[in-house]
């Protein structure tokens, strides 16, 4: 694999079973190093520590505007959303289309994991036009395999 950055999350969870069967089995995450007070999960290419602390563990009044989330392909938003309703899972806010039709066009959900932590999955449909940069002509594009 050719090396790349990665980002790295750590986080609070209040249960890491639980929270493993949520990243693993509907997000897709594969499993890192794990012992009994934390898990690496690599979820999207970014590797994720979940921390077992519950009393860390804030209520979604009290999180603001506090989350994380990652930008996939059109289809491969479409796809995600399809199978977690499919599957009955609930969304935080439920799959949305913003700005149809223009170059901002942007797909978007939101979901929590079970100890409250905020995930938004997004997908640009111009992916390019969308995150070029002010006054930059280099743009983003999806990591090649």
């Amino acid at each position: 694999m050719k090396e790349r950055y990665i980002f790295h999350l750590a986080f609070a969870v209040s249960d890491l079973e639980t929270a493993k069967h949520f990243y693993v089995d509907l997000l897709g995450a594969q499993i890192g190093r794990e012992n009994n007070e934390w898990l690496d999960i690599l979820l999207w290419g970014h590797q994720i520590t979940l921390h077992c602390r519950p009393l860390e563990v804030a209520s979604l009044d009290k999180q603001g505007k506090r989350h994380f989330g990652v930008v996939l392909p059109w289809i491969e938003w479409q796809k995600m959303a399809e199978s977690l309703q499919s599957r009955g899972h609930e969304f935080l806010s439920k799959p949305t289309v913003l700005f149809a039709g223009t170059h901002e066009e942007q797909a978007k959900f939101y979901l929590k994991d079970p100890s409250n932590n905020i995930i938004e999955i997004k997908a640009y449909k111009d992916f390019e036009q969308t995150l070029t940069l002010r006054g930059e002509t280099t743009t983003y594009s999806y990591p090649q395999a």
